[in-house]
C-alpha cells in the first residue's frame, strides 16, 4: 500500500509526497521546512522518513526548499541533466553543489527506495523541466505540471496510471480579460507556459476515466477558479480540483 498527498500546489508552492511504509519520496519542494513538516503530519506521513526529492524544474515555487531538505534530512536530490547543465547557479543559490544532486536522463528509470520513477520531458520556460511516471507497490502515478503542451508519451503514461496529477492552470477568457501585461499572457499561453483548462480537459478525455483518480492542480489564483475547472467535468467523483495552497491527503492506494 502507498500513501500519497498533495502537500500544496499553485504559484505559492508545490510539493507531493509518496510513502511506502518505510520511505518518503517527494516531488518538488516548494515549502518551508516548517510548512513541509506540518503538512506531512496532517497527511499522517512521517517527516523523518524523507529520503529522496525529485524536482520538476527550478522555479522557486517548486524548488525553494531543496537546500534545507538536503542539509537537514540528507535526502538524495534528483534533477534532469539539462536542468543542472543550463544554469548551475540556480542550485548554488540554494546552497547546493553539483555533487549534491543525482542527475537523470529522460525516459531512463530511476530507483528511489521501493519506487521507480520514469522522467519525461515537459515544455516549460525552465530548462530540463520534467514530469514523472511513478511505480510504487501495486500502483502507478502520473505527475505533470508546468507545461504548455503535452506529448504522446505523457498520454501513454497517464493512461497506465491509477492516480493522475495534472495541471489545469488558467481559463482562456479570464486570462485574456485579466490585468496581466500582454507579454505575460503570451508566456502563460505559449508552448513553454502552462496548460489551460481546455487543454487539461482534452488530456483527460484522451486518457479516459476508467476509474482512475484525477487531481487537477496548479490552478491559478488570478486567471482561474475552482468552479471554472469543476464545471468541465460534470461532478465526476473521481476528479478533484485542488485549491491553491491547500493540502489533499493522505490517501491510500
Amino acid at each position: 500500500m502507498i500513501r500519497y498527498a498533495i502537500l500544496t500546489s499553485g504559484s505559492c508552492g508545490n510539493s507531493y509526497a509518496f510513502y511506502d511504509g518505510n520511505t518518503v519520496v517527494l516531488v518538488d519542494a516548494g515549502l518551508t521546512l516548517t510548512g513541509l513538516k506540518r503538512r506531512l503530519e496532517e497527511a499522517v506521513i512521517p517527516f523523518d522518513s524523507i529520503s529522496h526529492v525529485f524536482i520538476t524544474h527550478m522555479h522557486p515555487d517548486h524548488s525553494k526548499g531543496l537546500g534545507v531538505i538536503r542539509r537537514r534530512m540528507n535526502a538524495t536530490l534528483h534533477a534532469s541533466r539539462p536542468c543542472m547543465d543550463s544554469d548551475e547557479s540556480l542550485f548554488a543559490k540554494l546552497g547546493l553543489k553539483r555533487s549534491d544532486v543525482e542527475l537523470f536522463d529522460f525516459m531512463t528509470p530511476v530507483q528511489a527506495a521501493s519506487f521507480t520513477f520514469i522522467p519525461f520531458r515537459t515544455s516549460h520556460d525552465s530548462a530540463g523541466s520534467a514530469g514523472y511516471f511513478i511505480k510504487g507497490g501495486d500502483a502507478c502515478f502520473f505527475l505533470m505540471t508546468d507545461t504548455g503542451i503535452y506529448s504522446a508519451e505523457s498520454l501513454d503514461f497517464a493512461h497506465r496510471s491509477d492516480v493522475v496529477f495534472l495541471e489545469s492552470n488558467y481559463d482562456d477568457q479570464l486570462l485574456e480579460c485579466g490585468h496581466y501585461p500582454a507579454f505575460l499572457k503570451a508566456r502563460i499561453r505559449g508552448e513553454r507556459g502552462h496548460l489551460s483548462n481546455s487543454q487539461a480537459r482534452s488530456f483527460v478525455s484522451e486518457i479516459g476515466p476508467e476509474g482512475r483518480k484525477i487531481f487537477l492542480v496548479h490552478v491559478s489564483d488570478n486567471n482561474n477558479t475552482v468552479e471554472k475547472v469543476s464545471s468541465l467535468y460534470g461532478g465526476d467523483e473521481n476528479i478533484t480540483v485542488c485549491e491553491r495552497g491547500r493540502m489533499y491527503g493522505g490517501f491510500d492506494v
